[in-house]
């Protein structure tokens, strides 16, 4: 049986990103993914400057630099081109490969094709024969993470988001649709791509029922005269139930630990910063960071708001047109555009 010092389930952003770090350090470090490729994720494919202040971009990986977006909601909408980009966008397998790239410097062995398929207390089994031992476990893998399972971790928030990809040339502009009466506390969004444009929604079936999203999400695409005859149609869950990244010796990143917004289902950034945390205190146990702290207030506002627009029934239209009405103000526009930094 192999022994390593850190294997890491799981190649997503979590996981390449606590590789990377991990492969800077003496520790013998294996990485193993189930796919063939890297970044096989349905996403709306965005990302903030937190992200880039993680991850060193090449410009040529960067789709979008979005300085044009639109707020709507039922009645109003709110429309602004800002002279600096604060949203970009990105494709999930190219993000991937590129972050795959950065290890190839470092000593971390990558396997892919690689399944787990039993976890045991210091060791796992790879395919169903090949056996690894482990002194750190790391899971990075995703909202079905066979290795949280293995920690007896449930997962009760999941949010269920549906996208479309359509293919074509649009302009580069990210737009959010909030109507209560179609999405409840959620919204649909237009994400615009290289040579696509990615249009989905999101809600907590627990809430509103993933059925019930589907046929509104549909209905708002007759409105919004959007052609998806020869679009993809995509479907997959979002973990947001976090209750924790340390158990042990044995570790959860990303979606793995539930670390996606409950509001958005935004999880790059999550899932760059808790890989990051993770390997950081594999490396000092006395690693404390201000940055993961941060996030997980993040994710707390973004969690608030999605309760408190549940709760509110019949005035979440109101407070919808509220929002939009507010970020006509100057003032709350540059306060939004610095908690993009």
């Amino acid at each position: 049986m192999n022994k390593y010092d850190v294997i890491i389930v799981g190649a997503g952003p979590a996981g390449l990103r606590c590789a990377e770090i991990l492969g800077q350090s003496e520790l013998k470090v294996l990485l193993l993914e189930k796919d063939n490729t890297f970044g096989n994720k349905v996403c709306a494919g965005g990302i903030t400057r937190k992200d880039l202040a993680i991850l060193d971009l090449p410009d040529s990986l960067i789709e979008h630099k979005i300085t044009h977006t639109a707020i709507h909601s039922r009645k109003r909408s709110n429309d602004t081109i800002v002279p600096d980009p604060f949203v970009f966008t990105v494709n999930r397998n190219e993000l991937g490969a590129w972050q795959r790239e950065q290890l190839k410097t470092t000593s971390v062995e990558v396997l892919t094709n690689s399944k787990v398929t039993s976890v045991e207390k210091d060791h796992l089994i790879v395919n169903g024969s090949d056996s690894f031992g482990f002194n750190y476990l790391v899971g990075a893998d995703g909202v079905n993470s066979i290795v949280r399972k293995h920690l007896q971790i449930p997962t009760e928030k999941i949010l269920i988001g549906i996208q479309y990809s359509i293919p074509g040339n649009f302009e580069p502009k990210l737009e959010i649709f909030m109507d209560s009466k179609l999405f409840g506390s959620w919204y649909a969004w237009i994400f615009p791509h290289r040579n696509s444009i990615a249009v989905g929604a999101v809600c907590d079936p627990k809430m509103m029922s993933s059925k019930l999203l589907k046929d509104n999400f549909h209905s708002w695409i007759r409105q919004k005269g959007l052609d998806i005859s020869r679009a993809k149609y995509s479907s997959w869950p979002i973990n947001y139930d976090y209750r924790g990244i340390r158990f042990g010796h044995t570790f959860l990143a990303g979606e793995a630990a539930g670390l996606a917004s409950g509001f958005t289902g935004e999880g790059i950034y999550q899932s760059l910063v808790s890989g990051e945390t993770v390997a950081n205190i594999i490396l000092d146990k006395k690693n404390n960071s201000n940055d993961f702290d941060d996030m997980l207030k993040y994710n707390s506002i973004q969690n608030r708001i999605m309760k408190a627009l549940s709760k509110v029934g019949p005035l979440r239209g109101p407070i919808q047109e509220t929002i939009v009405m507010a970020l006509n103000n100057p003032a709350i526009q540059k306060r939004i555009n610095r908690s993009f930094s």
